[in-house]
């Protein structure tokens, strides 16, 4: 690459990143007055806020169950017709076909995730926030920088929009690159753009929302003996990610009939019944993981919100719900994990190492990247960690069946219709040219229901 690119790139990158990272704390401010508005002044209830945010742990107050009932569904049916279902699935599969998305979708997949999110949705924040910058990185890269380095900008703005997401801006850049692919490939070429623009868009990010951890998590050093609850943690993450992608799966094929705004507002409502009995399961839950590392919370309860977040996650996968899981997933492993130390206490580490460990786990089981779930786990709670976390987190991923994101497979010429069943042609996030189904191949219309026993042929661009 000659030298005017490399400066190119630098200016480019380091540009993108800093108005991703303005853009993602103008979307963290709305996100947080939709919280206020829908589930504090509304509902009466309001989730916890992350400590590095000068968040409220805690509001100790009960929900009104009437208006949960009433409201959420509505809200969420509202929400399918102001967004549009092309997050990060949409993204991964776009690289792959060389394309990108249009404006508009990524726009409505933003406002539809602020409302949802801000509804009470258990998905993820950094799914919007990362669309964005992929898009502001692949606007700004087509207009002013030639085709042979342009396509390393959207990546500096996904790295931007993580960064700001989880306060981890190596992280966030090394989960941009690596979440396109599965099998230990990352997308090396893009990584110093990626690095640029996570470090320069949290420059910006935490000028507005503070630069310390997203959790206060201060784990121990470690000892030898430990590594075999990380092994244990990895083992038992492994199971409980394959069993959440697997009621994922049957949830989408349950609702395979139903039409978009009838699937968000049932999940709507069954957010609304589950936060009647449990309002803790409202939020992507990654607030409590902070909540759990200290004696107060019994190990009891621990399970029971694991449990039902688990039960709800997979619901919302299922119908489509806007956001994603990359921080559901650390919130999960996370609160598994300190209940199994609990359980365990000969055997554990101290209760904020055992909930990184389980936080890096899940994630690179489910995601399919354990180099950035290394790095998110280690800029969130410190490099002490490491030596518990690889083991957990390899062992995680080697032994997890089933996984989140089955786009990153899209290189292949055919695809198993299995991780798609239940989604109309229309849904995938990728063009089709074909399916093949008891050996007859034909071309989609739109309308046609995805079986498992299909083989799906991906439009080729090349």
């Amino acid at each position: 690459m000659e030298r005017r690119q490399v400066l190119a790139l630098i200016g480019f990158s380091t540009a993108i990143g800093m108005l991703v990272g303005l853009v993602a704390a103008a979307f963290t401010w709305a996100l947080y007055a939709a919280q206020n508005l829908f589930l504090g002044r509304l509902v009466g209830y309001l989730p916890p806020g992350y400590s590095g945010e000068n968040g409220v742990l805690h509001t100790f107050r009960n929900p009104h169950p009437l208006i949960l009932l009433l409201l959420l569904p509505a809200i969420f049916a509202v929400a399918s017709l102001l967004g549009h279902n092309r997050g990060l699935p949409k993204i991964i599969a776009s690289f792959h076909q060389r394309r990108s998305g249009t404006l508009g979708e990524k726009l409505r997949y933003a406002l539809g995730s602020l409302a949802e999110l801000g509804a009470g949705s258990p998905l993820g924040r950094e799914g919007p926030m990362a669309v964005l910058g992929n898009w502001i990185g692949d606007a700004l890269g087509s207009r002013f920088l030639p085709a042979d380095i342009r396509g390393h900008l959207p990546f500096a703005g996904m790295a931007a929009g993580f960064a700001a997401a989880f306060h981890a801006p190596v992280g966030g850049a090394l989960l941009a690159v690596e979440i396109f692919h599965q099998g230990l490939v990352l997308e090396i070429g893009s990584l110093g753009p990626a690095l640029i623009g996570g470090l320069s868009g949290f420059v910006i990010y935490g000028a507005f929302w503070g630069y310390e951890p997203l959790l206060s998590l201060n784990p121990n050093s470690p000892q030898v003996y430990q590594i075999a609850f990380a092994l244990l943690t990895g083992v038992l993450l492994a199971l409980i990610g394959s069993v959440w992608i697997f009621l994922a799966r049957q949830v989408r094929r349950f609702a395979a009939n139903f039409s978009f705004v009838p699937r968000h507002a049932l999940l709507g409502l069954i957010v609304a019944l589950v936060a009647v009995f449990l309002p803790q399961v409202t939020g992507d839950g990654l607030v409590w993981v902070e909540l759990a590392v200290s004696p107060l919370l019994s190990v009891g309860f621990l399970l029971q919100l694991a449990i039902a977040r688990l039960l709800l996650l997979s619901v919302a996968v299922g119908l489509g719900g806007y956001g994603t899981l990359i921080g559901p997933s650390l919130a999960l492993g996370g609160l598994f994990t300190i209940a199994l130390a609990r359980a365990f206490p000969g055997l554990s580490p101290d209760a904020s190492s055992a909930a990184l460990v389980g936080m890096g786990a899940l994630l690179a089981g489910v995601v399919r990247t354990p180099f950035a779930a290394l790095l998110l786990v280690s800029e969130i709670g410190g490099y002490a960690v490491l030596p518990l976390a690889l083991p957990a987190v390899f062992t995680s991923y080697l032994l997890t069946q089933a996984h989140a994101f089955p786009e990153q497979n899209l290189g292949d010429e055919k695809l198993a219709g299995k991780p798609y069943a239940g989604l109309r042609s229309s849904e995938l996030p990728f063009d089709l040219a074909g399916i093949v189904r008891e050996g007859q191949r034909f071309s989609p219309t739109g309308d046609e229901i995805i079986r498992a026993d299909d083989v799906l042929i991906p439009q080729r661009n090349d």
